[in-house]
């Protein structure tokens, strides 16, 4: 009986290691299988960097900037002369980005604040279009303006310079 008892706890390992080692592997054969069907959804993710072209809806005026949305919803935009921060999120139709930026004047003195709401649907693996507002605040928060925008994308990456 002893001899029995002392196998038990040595059986109940071995049942459990082969327990833990099949749950580890269907877990990695789903995660696989999970990542496979991710790939498609990833190439409709706004998330990387993107040349971005920004047009007017009541001018010829066009504007072009650098955006980054990043995995845990930031987004930074970067035009030549401003560097915009914001942040970003997945909705039914797309995705929502808002940001904000600081213009300064000839002296290098706050002048006035662009705030941003627009959006945006990706329309393939490297290209998305989104449509908003832009609405500029004086130094004191009186609001100058609301402009309304277009923005189309174009994914760019070591892959694709």
């Amino acid at each position: 009986m002893a001899d029995k008892v002392g196998r038990r706890p040595g059986m109940a390992r071995r049942v459990a290691l082969v327990a833990a080692a099949t749950t580890l592997t269907l877990g990695s054969v789903a995660g696989l299988a999970g990542s496979a069907s991710g790939d498609t959804e990833q190439l409709r993710s706004p998330v990387g960097t993107w040349a971005v072209e920004i047009k007017f809806a009541s001018s010829t005026k066009k504007e072009r900037a650098l955006f980054a949305l990043r995995p845990d919803g930031s987004f930074t935009l970067a035009d030549g002369k401003r560097v915009g921060l914001g942040t970003w999120k997945l909705t039914a139709t797309g995705f929502r980005y808002a940001f904000r930026h600081y213009n300064l004047n000839a002296e290098g003195a706050f002048d006035w604040e662009l705030r941003g709401l627009q959006d945006g649907q990706v329309t393939s693996a490297d290209t998305f279009t989104s449509s908003g507002t832009g609405t500029s605040v004086d130094a004191d928060g009186n609001v100058q303006g609301v402009f309304q925008t277009q923005v189309e994308g174009r994914r760019y990456s070591v892959q694709a310079p």
